[in-house]
């Protein structure tokens, strides 16, 4: 818009002066005045707010762990009643596997985990 000095009217936005497209704040007007101090002091509480990790920039809090053993020791997998182990790490002489884990005859279990040509670990000296 051209300018025209009896009406003296001065836009909100004019064209940078450095030739680029862009238009900025025109300090001769009062609202374009009042952006420039209402964007710097957004800036200045921000820049505040980063720097002190406060508002939106403060790291989260740390919560503590929940539930706590010593607190409440049931677990939903403990809802059913189960064998608990015996505190003894030896087992006891009548032991024996389940027959679904024996291996079946002639097959070593780690008969599958052998590359072919490869020695046993048993042949080794």
């Amino acid at each position: 818009m051209p300018q025209r000095d009896e009406d003296e009217y001065e836009p909100v936005f004019k064209k940078s002066p450095w030739g680029t497209n862009r238009y900025v704040y025109n300090a001769n007007n009062p609202i374009g005045l009042a952006l420039i101090v209402i964007s710097c002091v957004v800036f200045v509480v921000f820049m505040y707010l980063i720097q002190a990790r406060k508002g939106p920039f403060e790291p989260p809090k740390e919560t503590p762990w929940s539930p706590s053993i010593n607190e409440n020791p049931t677990y939903s997998w403990d809802e059913h009643d189960h064998d608990t182990p015996s505190a003894d790490a030896t087992p006891s002489t009548n032991a024996t596997p389940p027959t679904d884990v024996l291996p079946s005859d002639g097959v070593t279990p780690s008969a599958g985990l052998m590359p072919p040509g490869a020695e046993s670990p048993s042949g080794a000296p």
